[in-house]
């Protein structure tokens, strides 16, 4: 036995066609949906706090639920996301009134208990969190706290299915949880199989950026590719933890040794122990082989035990940061633009402006290789990116100001001026990755008909 799970959604932002790309094209048990990056729990509960009915990813109802819930339903698919943010129970709520109004039967179930907002201070009593990345203890953020998730595992999410619930939505899980929960609810996995486990984590791995491991920001002969309808793509894993990567017939991209080893190796640490909530799996163990022309097979996955603690985020305020644009062109360009960031650098000195941290990119020169760039002789335009930070909103509304003038009194040839020439300041909400006691959290399953 075997179960199917395709990828609709690799991040908040994907193609918001691409579900109707998959169920035109390809033939799966589940449809999981990835939309939460590091910082978006931050984000979702400022959301919230403005819209209280808000705070989770509202693509998944607008894209997914709107135009597929009676077909998903026929069908049999069930569905699988972290769309839920920080307010899964608004997202079930708002799902049950599409259901309402299309006059269809729906069984969601949430999982919850991930945010431990409110007893984030008790828990930092009990365990002296602290970064890390840094170290520091927890005082260095704790008077400017928006919100704070645990990042729970797959069991939760396997109990949740087991309701009859057509519909899963979670809060902040591992991503690789999207999809090891159904594979536990399927193949009855215990929580001490960690081959079979650590199987599960490197299927939902695989997929959970969606495109990515069919054929999309492949670093190889990427001209090859063909990015029209890139097919996003379907795991298949059977009882014995054996797993395939493939996509929906005819559709584009690739899926081959070489986009599954870059997707396998992105954004993982230690290569031989990812650590999961549910086991550390070894990454270095699995052997690849192409067994069609868009099927690749992963097999002798092997794990280990899983961490005594849970990895949570807590988001903070940080402050606002004011990010300008200016494009010079050609002769020198380089030069004016380096001239242009020196004098927005004497303008802060001149203004007495309180800047914790100003940065200059030259795009086109060393935006992306920084000093490694090599300097040419003449470029035909160059783009001037300056980004400022601060605790001041107001100190960088001031500094916005000074952007527009280089028009007429800064260096030549300049264009692209930003936001009608005053760059607008943003709030920062930054994040401070720690580690809990999984005593301190208690994932909880609710069930909506």
């Amino acid at each position: 036995m075997s179960v199917r799970i395709a990828n609709g959604a690799g991040f908040w932002g994907d193609y918001p066609d691409a579900t109707t790309r998959l169920l035109n094209a390809g033939e799966f048990d589940y449809l999981q949906l990835e939309y939460l990056a590091e910082v978006t729990m931050g984000v979702l509960a400022r959301i919230q706090e403005s819209k209280p009915d808000q705070g989770y990813a509202s693509d998944f109802t607008r894209f997914v639920v709107e135009p597929h819930l009676e077909g998903l339903l026929e069908r049999d698919v069930q569905v699988v996301t972290n769309a839920g943010g920080i307010n899964p129970e608004g997202c079930a709520r708002r799902i049950q009134d599409i259901a309402t109004e299309q006059g269809l039967d729906v069984t969601i179930a949430t999982v919850t208990g991930d945010n431990i907002t409110d007893n984030l201070e008790a828990i930092d009593s009990a365990a002296s969190l602290r970064s890390i990345d840094t170290g520091e203890p927890m005082d260095a953020i704790a008077e400017s706290v928006v919100t704070a998730v645990a990042y729970l595992g797959a069991f939760p999410v396997a109990e949740a299915l087991s309701t009859g619930a057509d519909i899963v939505i979670t809060g902040r899980i591992v991503d690789p949880a999207l999809t090891l929960g159904p594979l536990i609810h399927e193949h009855g996995w215990g929580r001490e199989e960690y081959d079979l486990l650590a199987s599960g984590i490197i299927a939902g791995h695989l997929i959970e950026c969606g495109t990515q491991v069919t054929g999309g920001n492949f670093l190889g002969d990427w001209h090859d590719i063909d990015f029209e309808d890139l097919g996003y793509p379907i795991a298949e894993v059977t009882r014995e933890g054996e797993i395939t990567i493939t996509k929906p017939p005819g559709t584009g991209g690739r899926v081959s040794t070489e986009t599954v080893k870059e997707q396998l190796l992105y954004e993982i640490g230690d290569p031989a122990a990812y650590k999961t909530p549910d086991v550390q799996a070894d990454f270095t163990s699995p052997t690849l082989s192409q067994v069609d022309t868009e099927t690749v097979r992963l097999s002798g996955v092997s794990g280990n035990e899983r961490p005594d603690r849970y990895k949570a985020t807590v988001h903070y305020e940080a402050g606002y940061k004011l990010n300008g644009k200016l494009l010079y062109s050609r002769p020198n360009a380089l030069e004016k633009a380096r001239s242009a960031a020196a004098l927005l650098e004497q303008r802060i000195e001149d203004q007495g402006l309180d800047i914790e941290a100003t940065n200059a990119e030259f795009v086109g020169h060393d935006a992306t290789h920084g000093p490694a760039a090599p300097v040419r002789s003449e470029y035909n335009e160059i783009l001037l990116r300056f980004a400022a930070r601060g605790q001041d909103k107001q100190t960088l509304r001031r500094l916005g100001m000074e952007f527009a003038p280089l028009s007429m009194a800064g260096p030549p040839s300049v264009t692209g001026l930003t936001d009608g020439g005053r760059p607008r300041p943003q709030p920062i909400v930054d994040t401070w990755p720690t580690l809990i006691p999984r005593a301190a959290v208690t994932p909880e399953v609710r069930v909506y008909e």
